[in-house]
């Protein structure tokens, strides 16, 4: 039984989120719940020791008796999912009844991982710093997290943790976080695995409650030395004891690593256990989950329940994991312990019979799992083959494409369509020289009696491709070719087809033609209960209304696409990020900051959970212009570091480029004028930009350096153009930076008719930011052009002079001022990491010795020299130091 499912969207298994039942005769280790109570000062607490040894029934003791909200989480292997530790968090506290996380669980809503994890976690640490009484989260089973930013956002929380909180991570061993750190801060509590050892007295006890009467001195002490203080082991002979077995046993030992003794004790639990139920266990092991149909399936009895009811009576390993009594799993080493059991032949067979009872139950997921095991790849591809549209339809993606890595590769070069479907999902994922890999080889074995869906899929797929390498004539063939093959089907990719062919249109100048295709494709999608390829065309069609200077009407448009399609039950689906993000970005040009940054937040994580990129680096790029809005410069550059290896790793030039423009953007608002050169310069040599906004950003570098007229005549270019295709809304911007060329040439009269021209189009929509982002040089201009629209300029004149940003207090925060120095001139304050970075360079360390030493990439290091280069008027490391030590920086 898997993660349960909602539409399109992921809930929280519920039996993750409970608190482990305390049993009868359980043993109470004061001294170690005393050592749990004195961590509760300090962030963290850390219990690590091999499996076994007791740390989830400690942790589950100690919380019972807490009068503090517990909030509890065990994980599995498949939770080691970026985002989904966020997500079960939230459902953790939430359950725990700690009201104060309710608004970072509406951000993230159906998930989320790095970077808008930070966003959210930011919203639940502020929002528990307010909280006065403690609150508790444990961590079960913490050791499968693997995922580094997943870990990076533990330790977020942790170096951040607000004073309620207090975080119990539970691991078989030390994690990935940066524990050293920690541990000289103070901010680290451990429990480890000779703490956790059983003492005599407390082994008695234990073996007392095993066998339900009192063991003779002896025995306990020489069991105790048996297992080494182990506490399955101990459990495991009591009940050998309890069986009148355990004293025949030679001596075992277990130690670190050493696993031997799980066979001897699991053998002397079972060697007494009559054949049917041995045979019982172990073909039942093969089972994630049990319920009494699906072990009648697999063992060809029909006595499951009340097997499964003895076993549970027995307490031979067996645990519910929901409150019906219907599901129930395995201690995990005792079903380690009865897979090793099994023969390669029995373990094949009950694969087998569990993917059949799937197949027939509809569970797809367990399906491809057991049939795969079992060898059984025909139907594990049937079944992926039969569910794949309708996983696409419902926004399944990231689902689908795992099963298609699970399938072997010869079945993928088998079936055309399956070849098709996951090199599209590979693209979609930024994955595009695989992409085209398999786009080639679905061509190449399409059989000749394929029906036209298969064609159109792969058709539509090519189109996909072609419009990424820059063939927008071939991607718009494709994609009629795809439309034409479907004829009036409702299928998918019919809708998804026209939503290409849209962009296309749009991409080779045909805009009137592309927003009549895509409204087409929004209706289509609607009519056959489509939510995906109608929240895609949306999401391709409102940008296309924006630039044409119907603002307004493409903000309604997103806004019913999220109350209507987008919504499963209560939530959004991942998909509604397709809409949420334009949404994001035409709220941004409103104004409206904090309506903007909670779309662009969710709508991020949710297109990184739905498994597409071009939706992620348009937010991006967003939300960096939003916090350079909000004086929140190293957000905005970390935002577009990682839009920038996004789009490198996706091999998506177009993109790519625009995400260098708007690094561009950022240098040249915070002053740096060279730096926002230097970013143009590294797609100069590229085909020239077709883009509004890159030439734009150009013609504003060009103004920073006083060359007026050069960027007047690139200026004249994109305005004749935008004019003829009728885009008033790219004539907005194109306008304003006019009249700040024609003002900076002395042409007076000809900068206010142009900025008059492009208030009176930007008034009747509010197209704002335009004219915010151009900064204090365009506020003149705006009062001797208030006539034109006397409210919409007083408007902008006041959001112009904002409130001074507030500032987050910070340890150790230190900023340098303004210096003025003979011979070096005024120096830009440096922040407090590119503080950091000058004192480590100072000592001789490489860029990725400072990455290390900070937990930041390469990447980062090297923009933030370029940044302390840049304010300290330096070419290189030994100039900086340099100049930092001549302005007493060092």
């Amino acid at each position: 039984m898997g993660r349960e499912q909602t539409g399109g969207g992921m809930r929280p298994v519920v039996t993750k989120l409970m608190m482990p039942v305390a049993r009868t005769g359980q043993v109470v280790r004061e001294r170690l719940t005393a050592l749990l109570d004195d961590a509760l000062t300090r962030p963290l607490t850390l219990v690590t020791a091999p499996a076994g040894f007791g740390k989830t029934t400690l942790a589950g003791t100690w919380a019972h008796g807490l009068a503090a909200p517990t909030a509890w989480i065990s994980l599995e292997p498949e939770d080691d999912v970026p985002g989904r530790l966020l997500e079960y968090t939230l459902a953790a506290l939430r359950g725990a009844g700690v009201t104060a996380a309710e608004a970072a669980r509406d951000l993230l809503e159906s998930g989320g991982q790095s970077p808008t994890v930070l966003a959210v976690l930011t919203t639940l640490i502020n929002d528990l710093a307010t909280v006065r009484s403690p609150i508790v989260l444990v961590v079960d089973d913490f050791h499968v997290i693997t995922q580094p930013e997943i870990l990076d956002a533990t330790a977020f929380l942790v170096e951040h943790c607000p004073e309620c909180l207090h975080v119990v991570l539970l691991c078989r061993h030390e994690p990935a976080l940066p524990l050293a750190r920690w541990r000289a801060g103070g901010m680290l509590a451990e429990i480890g695995v000779n703490q956790l050892r059983f003492s005599a007295e407390e082994a008695a006890a234990l073996l007392n409650s095993v066998t339900g009467s009192a063991v003779d001195q002896g025995s306990s002490e020489a069991l105790h030395k048996r297992s080494e203080g182990w506490a399955a082991g101990l459990q495991l002979l009591g009940i050998g004891l309890r069986n009148g077995t355990a004293n025949s046993a030679p001596s075992v030992r277990y130690g670190s690593g050493d696993r031997y003794v799980l066979d001897y004790l699991a053998d002397e639990v079972l060697r007494d256990q009559p054949p049917e139920l041995r045979s019982f266990l172990r073909l039942t092991s093969v089972l994630d989950t049990l319920t009494p149909p699906l072990c009648d399936a697999v063992t060809g009895r029909t006595d499951s329940a009340r097997t499964i009811r003895d076993l549970e009576r027995a307490n031979l390993f067996l645990t519910p994991v929901d409150g019906t009594g219907e599901w129930y799993r395995y201690h995990r080493l005792f079903a380690d312990y009865l897979r090793s059991e099994l023969a390669p032949d029995e373990a094949r067979d009950a694969h087998r019979r569990a993917a059949a009872w799937n197949a027939e139950h509809g569970s797809p997921e367990d399906t491809v799992k057991h049939a795969l095991a079992g060898g059984d790849t025909t139907l594990a591809a049937y079944t992926v083959r039969k569910a794949a549209e309708d996983q696409v339809r419902r926004g399944e993606l990231a689902s689908l494409l795992g099963w298609l890595h699970r399938l072997p590769e010869q079945e993928i070069r088998t079936h055309a369509d399956l070849a098709g479907f996951k090199g599209w999902l590979l693209y979609l994922g930024g994955h595009i020289e695989q992409a085209q890999s398999y786009a080639a080889l679905a061509e190449a074995s399409m059989p000749a009696e394929a029906d036209a869906g298969t064609w159109a899929m792969l058709r539509t797929f090519q189109a996909y491709l072609a419009l990424t390498q820059g063939d927008h004539p071939r991607a718009a063939h494709l994609a009629g070719e795809a439309i034409d093959l479907l004829g009036d089907s409702r299928s998918f990719f019919r809708a998804a087809a026209m939503g290409v062919l849209g962009q296309a249109r749009r991409l080779t100048g045909n805009r009137a033609g592309a927003i009549d295709v895509l409204r087409a494709a929004v209706r289509l999608g609607e009519g056959s209960g489509n939510p995906l390829s109608t929240l895609e065309a949306t999401g391709y069609l409102a940008p296309l209304l924006y630039v044409q200077g119907r603002l307004r009407e493409a903000t309604v448009l997103c806004e019913d696409a999220l109350a209507g399609p987008a919504v499963s039950g209560e939530h959004l689906l991942p998909m509604a990020g397709l809409v949420e993000v334009p949404l994001g970005t035409l709220r941004y040009e409103r104004d409206e900051l904090d309506t903007a940054r909670h779309h662009l937040t969710e709508g991020i994580a949710r297109c990184e959970q739905l498994g597409t990129t071009s939706y992620t680096l348009l937010g991006l790029r967003t939300l960096a212009r939003l916090h350079v809005a909000s004086g929140a410069y190293d957000e905005a550059m970390r935002a577009l570091l990682i839009a920038r290896r996004q789009a490198d790793a996706a091999e998506d030039h177009r993109r790519a480029r625009l995400v260098m423009a708007t690094i561009a953007e950022l240098h040249l608002r915070t002053g740096n004028v060279t730096a926002a050169t230097q970013a143009l310069a590294e797609i100069s040599g590229e085909e020239p930009s077709t883009s509004d906004y890159a030439q734009l950003t150009s013609a504003r570098v060009l103004l920073a350096r006083h060359k007026a007229r050069r960027a007047l005549d690139l200026l004249d270019g994109i305005d004749a153009r935008a004019a003829r295709e009728g885009r008033d809304g790219s004539i907005i911007a194109i306008r304003t930076v006019t009249a700040l060329a024609r003002n900076a040439l002395g042409d007076n009269a000809a900068a206010r008719e142009a900025l008059a021209q492009a208030v009176a189009l930007a008034a009747p929509d509010g197209y704002r930011r335009t004219f915010l982002d151009e900064g204090a040089a365009l506020t003149p201009l705006l009062r001797t052009v208030r006539d034109t629209a006397p409210g919409f300029v007083d408007d902008l004149l006041a959001r112009a002079t904002p409130a001074p940003p507030k500032r987050k207090p910070e340890r150790r925060r230190r900023t340098a001022r303004l210096r003025t120095v003979e011979g070096v001139g005024v120096v830009e304050a440096l922040t407090e990491t590119q503080h950091r970075i000058l004192e480590l360079i100072a000592t001789g360390m490489s860029n990725q010795q400072v990455a290390d030493k900070l937990f930041i990439t390469v990447g980062t290091t090297k923009w933030h020299l370029n940044q302390i280069f840049g304010r300290l008027q330096a070419s290189n490391r030994t100039e900086a130091v340099a100049r930092a030590r001549e302005l007493r920086l060092l």
